[in-house]
């Protein structure tokens, strides 16, 4: 790894949600983290530290709030035999930075490109600076078996003169990563994959991403009935920009009584097959689509945990479907982890099984 985000304080480190926001805006500027390192803002060898970082990492962003920020501006203009200077309003910035914003500027360090990034909580992050010459080549796979996938990809690091990563991201879905080295041949490999894994490969960072952008092509909408999952897939389509072009709302229908009211969910299924069922989600999805005149739909009722779970539905069991106006796919699946994961997993399936109702929108 070449990158490293570097947290100074534990004003920024308690802060949860704030530092989930630096982390977002981090994969959105780069496409993903880097290593992560905390340090004490009382740390006697702070800058040790940082010297022996930058002989590491190629690239190191450090994130502090003003209780520390002219600290470290200070160490790195004198690292540097720089001195400081005010050029935005009160932040000081190294005369010779190689670029600078307010709140934010880069220096090199033994051939590292450290930006410092005034980090305060309840703050909009001002510009990360560093430029990346990032050649990788980042991919899913579809519908294959992994141990079929990571097969083909050994002759192909051979072939190509690349190192390819791969993880399980998903039930249906594969992560990889092409790690450019000197002579690879990426886009050689780019035409393999497609003739390989024929509208099977999707070139894309984000799942969300790609959808939302191939309904956008195609003029269409999505919508989402939810139970389990409450909201989880309206709140990723949520965050991609221009969503509202191919998403106009969804329905959240935790109990049984709004799944009826809402959905127009029989009594008599709720009774006879209860919430967690495939006969549930099969009305979930007509009623969503009927409620909000979407083009397709996705639906998940299940049982994330820790508790609720019974000896015929234990916890993990989960009834995720994906419809459009002519085709239906419902499947009952049993997922393990904590509750959080579940949920998260539950919404990569349905993305997956939309794929498969929309394969002429998504995967032509």
């Amino acid at each position: 790894m070449n990158d490293l985000l570097l947290i100074l304080g534990d004003d920024i480190k308690i802060n949860t949600p704030f530092l989930n926001y630096i982390f977002k805006s981090y994969i959105l500027k780069f496409g993903e983290l880097g290593d992560i390192k905390f340090i004490d803002k009382n740390d006697k060898n702070i800058i040790e530290n940082i010297i022996n970082l930058s002989k590491i990492y190629k690239y190191i962003t450090i994130f502090s709030s003003d209780e520390n920020y002219h600290l470290i501006a200070k160490i790195l203009a004198s690292l540097n035999d720089d001195l400081l200077e005010i050029k935005f309003e009160d932040t000081l910035t190294p005369s010779l930075a190689i670029n600078s914003k307010e709140g934010s500027f880069l220096v090199s360090l033994n051939d590292c490109d450290i930006n410092l990034v005034k980090a305060n909580p309840l703050n909009k992050l001002p510009e990360f600076l560093i430029r990346k010459n990032n050649l990788d080549l980042k991919f899913y796979i579809y519908g294959f078996k992994f141990e079929d996938v990571e097969a083909v990809f050994k002759e192909f690091e051979t072939k190509f003169n690349t190192e390819i990563s791969i993880t399980r991201y998903s039930n249906f879905i594969i992560f990889a990563k092409a790690i450019s080295k000197k002579f690879s041949d990426l886009n050689g490999l780019r035409d393999e994959l497609l003739n390989t894994f024929i509208n099977r490969v999707i070139f894309e960072e984000n799942l969300a991403m790609f959808i939302v952008s191939r309904l956008k092509n195609a003029k269409l909408k999505l919508s989402f009935a939810e139970s389990c999952s409450c909201g989880l897939i309206a709140s990723k389509i949520g965050e991609i920009s221009g969503a509202s072009q191919v998403f106009d709302g969804s329905l959240v229908t935790y109990s049984n009584e709004i799944k009826h009211l809402w959905l127009d969910v029989s009594n008599e299924t709720l009774n006879e097959f209860g919430a967690v069922s495939k006969e549930c989600v099969n009305e979930m999805l007509k009623g969503v689509l009927k409620a909000t005149g979407a083009d397709f739909s996705m639906a998940i009722s299940g049982i994330a945990g820790p508790n609720g779970g019974s000896e015929d539905k234990p916890v993990g069991t989960v009834i995720i479907g994906a419809s459009s106006t002519e085709k239906q796919i419902v499947e009952k699946f049993f997922i393990k982890g904590d509750r959080n994961y579940i949920r998260n997993e539950s919404v990569n399936i349905a993305f997956s099984l939309l794929l498969e109702v929309g394969s002429e929108i998504f995967l032509n």
